[in-house]
């Protein structure tokens, strides 16, 4: 699926163009390594990982962190218990996202964040997200520390604003601008996680499209760029008013991802398997 948005690229970019995509499938995976973007080891002239670029740290970061999955749970109980005499201290592991963002730079390719923060995030949940005294924490801090955030960011303004490239220089004013926007980041998480978490009573249980949907969120997000991009690719370049194209690739899109998902995805135990899912297919569940 990859190679497709890529394909489609060349061909809107050069009108005279024509190579066929099974001829072109072959050359996007002509790589060679290149260990100079770790964790992105692979290096071609037409191969990106694309929208799929977590699955790749993700796959690093578990790689990384297994060796001291051991010491880190243990770190994390004793964590859990400092936390629950003293739930502010939920806000220090803002501190090392700040650093990576304001000393490493950050990075437009991965969403803005710097690639090693994710790692952070990631150990973070690993480590915290099962222990309820944390979660109980978050609970509580859920809403100054979600203000927080909101002021964190706010406070990025001047800098996104007014620097040169406040992604990557070394002036100071980009270098608090990155820091607030590290720490932000994790005031929003644990304002988003603290503010889910909170019972409701008399919440109902999740109706079926919710439930649906639910299960299908990493499926959809993984058939969506080369659908969308296949249809971009036909509607773009139309006279038609963009409004109408909007809607147009939005809905088809939409539509035929949902129907690549439900016949083509969910209900066999290989493609749920490669997609990411759990669990047996509709026909396979007891009943």
């Amino acid at each position: 699926m990859v190679p497709v948005p890529q394909w489609l690229r060349l061909r809107a970019a050069d009108p005279g163009y024509d190579e066929p995509y099974g001829r072109f499938w072959p050359r996007f995976f002509d790589v060679r390594p290149d260990l100079g973007d770790f964790p992105f080891v692979l290096r071609g002239e037409y191969f990106e990982t694309g929208h799929l670029w977590f699955v790749v740290l993700l796959l690093a970061f578990c790689l990384l962190l297994a060796p001291v999955a051991g010491p880190l749970a243990a770190a994390a109980r004793r964590t859990g218990a400092a936390v629950a005499r003293r739930p502010a201290l939920l806000l220090l592991p803002a501190l090392p996202l700040a650093a990576i963002d304001s000393l490493l730079g950050m990075e437009e390719s991965y969403a803005g964040w710097n690639r090693w923060a994710y790692l952070v995030f990631f150990g973070y949940g690993y480590a915290l997200s099962d222990d309820d005294r944390v979660r109980a924490a978050t609970r509580r801090l859920a809403l100054p520390v979600g203000l927080l955030g909101l002021a964190l960011f706010a406070a990025t303004a001047p800098g996104f604003m007014g620097a040169d490239d406040p992604f990557t220089e070394r002036t100071p004013l980009a270098l608090v601008t990155r820091a607030l926007f590290g720490a932000a980041g994790w005031a929003w998480v644990v304002a988003i996680l603290g503010l889910l978490d909170r019972p409701r009573p008399h919440r109902r249980p999740p109706g079926r499209v919710l439930g649906y949907l639910a299960v299908a969120a990493l499926p959809l997000y993984v058939l969506h760029q080369p659908v969308v991009v296949a249809f971009a690719y036909g509607v773009v370049g139309r006279r038609t008013p963009i409004v109408v194209k909007y809607a147009v690739i939005v809905a088809a899109s939409l539509t035929v991802i949902l129907l690549v998902y439900e016949y083509g995805v969910r209900r066999t135990r290989v493609t749920r398997l490669l997609f990411g899912m759990r669990g047996t297919p509709p026909s396979a569940a007891p009943r």
